[in-house]
């Protein structure tokens, strides 16, 4: 083998030479020498492989693990309720998931998950060896890394494994695999996957992907859609479309090229599917930004109840919460709390020039143009624009010359001038900054144009707090506790805040004494009166008076 490849600096075809060797070269070599040595080795892997799983099956633990799946419960979300028993107020989750049976994944998604991970999935019994003679020699004659790894390895990598690039390890992955394939048919090896996969955004299984990426169920995804979901899995970081949308969309149009490939979608479909843009629900970015309801305050309430009865099983569970609270009275004392505050801080607080700056990584502390043209604020999710509403909005550019600041509430803008700076009587060239939020309050909305009418405003600076009981149960039908949960505080002020009830208690007191027998007329002593060291004192200082009708 001392021969030299033509024009090359090649001394020899040695392992180095031909790893070091240009592709073109490396191809030439290897289909002159080493192609039989390639198939000698597969066939002796393929070989060895097969003694090791006779070995695993009959005597490793595997059997034990894969038939514990019988009895596989993943970690569900938790549900609460409102006091109609069907409007969904709340979830808790550490893993976001939400199971589907088999029937009820739609075939566009079953045949992504195919195309991109094992296309021979029907064909083998949960090992492939033809598929890992291919994927050896194109990690032999190419650039490119390509896995040799089935749907059902994955699955038990993903169950019951680590990480770890270890002979051991793909050893129990491949006695695994052929455990799974053993107990489980294809469809429900295909039903765990499709349930049990990562999908980034706290994800985990397509149903819950499908509501996070696009607002939807899974049976409701469009193939461009699944494609992109199945795509996710190998590096969820990485295709995030939150994040990196430029590598989701080479990752989803290389899937949606192998469904043409491997004949699960015609090229019509497919170049339709990869000329459309990725376009994402709100709910996409909910994980990092999570957007503020009138619900927070009691879901979060709820949540610290179950937690000191059911520890961990309330947020992997799958546990219904039925509550008392009232969605139309819940919406409505949520905006009374906020007017009140409102109210308060303008008339006691004086202005403030409270702005936030948005996130970013420049060295300077300045967010750049593109952070603030990429920024997207909880506030704006749904596009939910009405007259009177209070929200955030981004400061994008400030034009010094005419005196006037163009806002960003997501998609629709609004231009802010001299009239439009409210009781703030400030300036837009010397109060408003790019980069910055403010809060302002909608005074008009063009849907058509996208534009908004605004008027500066600001978050109140002082908390408050409200609840509403049902006088004849006892329920709770409303609480609030606090402006924003988000965007200001997750202290609750309603259970948390511990504060005197000052004359709101008075009727208790009274109540009490017509349930003894007094009536209006019933003459009290209001001498002072000592408790230990405390003497309760009357507003204005005194300590007591003398006896006086109830």
């Amino acid at each position: 083998m001392a021969d030299k490849f033509p024009g090359s600096k090649l001394k020899a075809y040695s392992p180095k030479a031909i790893v070091n060797a240009p592709p073109e070269q490396r191809k030439h070599i290897l289909r002159r020498f080493w192609l039989p040595a390639v198939l000698i080795l597969a066939l002796a892997a393929g070989g060895l492989t097969g003694i090791i799983a006779a070995y695993e099956l009959n005597y490793s633990r595997a059997a034990n693990e894969v038939a514990a799946l019988a009895t596989y419960r993943p970690s569900v979300v938790t549900r609460v309720y409102a006091d109609d028993g069907e409007t969904v107020i709340g979830e808790f989750a550490l893993e976001k998931r939400i199971p589907l049976k088999y029937e009820e994944i739609p075939l566009v998604m079953k045949n992504a998950i195919l195309a991109v991970e094992d296309a021979r999935f029907y064909d083998h019994v949960g090992i492939d060896p033809i598929r890992i003679i291919g994927a050896t020699w194109k990690n032999l004659t190419s650039d490119k890394v390509e896995g040799g790894s089935t749907l059902t390895q994955q699955l038990a990598k993903n169950l019951f494994l680590s990480k770890e690039q270890t002979l051991k390890r793909k050893m129990n992955e491949w006695a695994l695999a052929l455990q799974i394939e053993r107990y489980y048919t294809k469809n429900q090896i295909m039903e765990l996957y499709a349930n049990h996969i990562f999908l980034g955004a706290n994800a985990y299984g397509v149903e819950a992907g499908a509501e996070t990426y696009f607002g939807k169920q899974a049976k409701d995804l469009t193939i461009g859609e699944a494609a992109l979901l199945a795509g996710v899995p190998k590096a969820p970081s990485e295709y995030s479309p939150t994040t990196n949308p430029t590598r989701a969309k080479e990752r989803r149009d290389l899937v949606l090229d192998l469904m043409a490939k491997n004949g699960f979608a015609t090229q019509a479909e497919v170049e339709a599917a990869k000329a459309k843009p990725i376009q994402l629900a709100d709910t996409a970015y909910y994980g990092s930004q999570p957007k503020s309801t009138a619900f927070d305050y009691p879901v979060e309430y709820v949540r610290q109840e179950l937690e000191d009865k059911y520890t961990t099983r309330v947020a992997q569970g799958g546990l219904s919460v039925y509550t008392t609270i009232n969605v139309a009275a819940q919406k409505k004392a949520y905006e009374v709390v906020r007017a009140g505050l409102r109210r308060y801080d303008k008339s006691h607080g004086g202005w403030r020039s409270s702005y936030r700056l948005i996130p970013t990584s420049a060295n300077n502390g300045q967010p750049t143009a593109q952070e603030i043209a990429n920024y997207k604020d909880p506030d704006w999710y749904g596009n939910d624009f009405q007259q009177d509403r209070f929200l955030s909005g981004l400061i994008s550019k400030v034009d010094r010359a005419k005196n006037e600041a163009t806002i960003r509430f997501g998609n629709y803008t609004a231009t802010v001038g001299p009239a439009d700076m409210g009781w703030s009587k400030r300036q837009p060239k010397d109060e408003l900054r790019p980069g910055y939020l403010a809060e302002f309050q909608i005074q008009e909305v063009d849907k058509k144009s996208r534009r908004l009418k605004v008027e500066l405003t600001q978050v109140p600076a002082v908390a408050g707090a409200m609840m509403t009981l049902n006088a004849k149960t006892g329920e709770m039908v409303t609480m609030v506790g606090g402006y924003d949960f988000y965007a200001t505080s997750k202290f609750n002020n309603a259970t948390q805040a511990y504060r005197q009830t000052g004359s709101a208690f008075k009727p208790f007191i009274y109540t009490a004494a017509v349930e003894w027998g007094m009536t209006p007329d019933t003459t009290v002593s209001g001498a002072p009166i000592s408790i230990g060291n405390w003497q309760p004192h009357n507003y204005d200082g005194s300590a007591g008076s003398g006896d006086m009708p109830l």
